[in-house]
């Protein structure tokens, strides 16, 4: 066990630690009398100013002990470490990406809401492709004393599908196909509407395969009502719905909430209800759909709802490490000042981030997967990514990407 001094127990502190620590496998206790301390644990941390037997001390910066949210505070980096205030604390470094502290924020919003890469600390000082927090864990637990391999050998790859047009010809109502005649592709639509040609959105045996080859995947469907940005398959529709409970089977479900319904909790608890009676049984996982989400209003209202999982957390405009870890992670709201059992499970990549972003080829996102991979490996992490079902099949715009699905795959199942 580990024995940590500091002066002020807060929830602060208790919310880094247990990401550092117990969530990892190794207990602690906090000691905040100095009477009391003493240093005959397995390992001991001092993080005071005090002058106190330990095996690794630090000083803390203050901001553990803080119940406000600073509106000035930045991320800096002070001789190639990241830094606060001019500070190198690291549970405080930690605190600060973990907990999303700078989209709560000042910061200008995307065209949907969303707060973008290129406003991330991270993205700004060259980290965002870093598992930054993860890695600080892992040189915290050398200066300790302490056997990460454990936790190294972890890692995991789970690749995750959002489907949100279930098929691009099949199983549309009939205004839908007389108005996609107008739309070009003619030949194609009408050879798919005769079942002479597999629909091109139709790859759940490639969804199938990589899940026959990995522990775990999970998908995430829409059941919204239609609208501009919401263009899936009726939820009423028993070909539809006959594919959510396969892809259920299959690896796992959860709900991708409509466009329409951010912030909107009505809408949610609606489409909550239509999965539910799809599946048959509880839904508490989800995925925004466009990764429309607002700190914290967006998940204190799939809390509310009685979501208590999220696989929204990273970028739609670049790749890496949103809130520098590849570890689930407790959602903590400055606001409250208070953690939640709400756990978020970060990805490192999304597909359209490489190709219509970034505008990087496939080859190019291959060396950018390794590297990412490579990475997460090193410090034991969850390694999760998200692609579509149109994004694998290896036509039009996606010709030759599903390679790098494959590559990913392979890369992940490599000891």
């Amino acid at each position: 066990m580990l024995a940590v001094f500091a002066k002020h127990i807060t929830p602060r502190l208790i919310y880094v630690l247990d990401f550092c620590f117990k969530e990892k496998g190794y207990d602690y206790v906090i000691v905040a009398n100095e009477e009391d301390w003493t240093a005959n644990e397995e390992s001991t941390l001092n993080y005071s100013d005090l002058q106190l037997d330990c095996d690794y001390a630090i000083e803390p910066l203050g901001l553990l002990t803080e119940n406000t949210i600073d509106p000035l505070l930045k991320l800096e980096k002070i001789s190639n470490k990241l830094a606060l205030r001019g500070d190198t604390d690291p549970l405080s470094v930690i605190f600060y990406i973990l907990s999303r502290y700078e989209e709560y924020q000042p910061h200008e919003k995307d065209v949907h809401g969303r707060f973008t890469a290129e406003q991330s600390s991270q993205k700004i000082l060259n980290v965002l492709k870093d598992p930054v927090c993860d890695q600080i864990v892992q040189k915290l637990w050398r200066k300790l004393g302490l056997n990460y391999q454990d936790v190294k050998e972890r890692f995991e790859l789970v690749p995750s599908f959002d489907i949100d047009v279930a098929w691009a010809y099949k199983h549309r109502p009939f205004w839908r196909k007389v108005g996609a005649f107008s739309k070009g592709k003619i030949t194609e639509r009408i050879a798919v509407l005769l079942k002479k040609r597999k629909d091109p959105y139709d790859t759940y045996g490639k969804i199938m395969e990589v899940s026959s080859k990995l522990e775990r995947i999970i998908s995430f469907a829409p059941v919204s009502d239609y609208g501009k940005w919401d263009k899936n398959i009726s939820h009423k529709n028993e070909a539809y719905r006959s594919l959510i409970r396969g892809l259920n089977s299959s690896g796992g479900m959860g709900l991708h909430p409509g466009y329409q319904s951010h912030l909107h909790p009505e809408i949610i608890k609606e489409e909550k209800r239509r999965i539910e009676e799809i599946l048959g049984h509880e839904m508490n996982k989800s995925r925004f759909h466009f990764l429309r989400m607002e700190l914290p209003k967006s998940y204190q209202v799939m809390i509310s709802l009685g979501f208590n999982k999220d696989y929204s957390m990273g970028y739609a405009d670049h790749i890496g490490f949103r809130a520098g870890t590849s570890f689930p992670f407790h959602f903590f709201d400055l606001e409250k000042n208070k953690a939640y059992d709400y756990l978020i499970f970060p990805f490192a990549y999304l597909d359209s981030a490489f190709k219509d972003y970034m505008k990087l080829s496939p080859e190019e996102a291959l060396e950018e997967v390794e590297e990412l991979m490579l990475k997460v490996k090193d410090v034991g992490g969850l390694f999760m990514c998200i692609w579509h079902n149109h994004s694998i099949n290896d036509k039009g715009e996606w010709e030759n990407w599903a390679q790098v699905l494959d590559k990913t795959v392979e890369w992940g199942r490599e000891a």
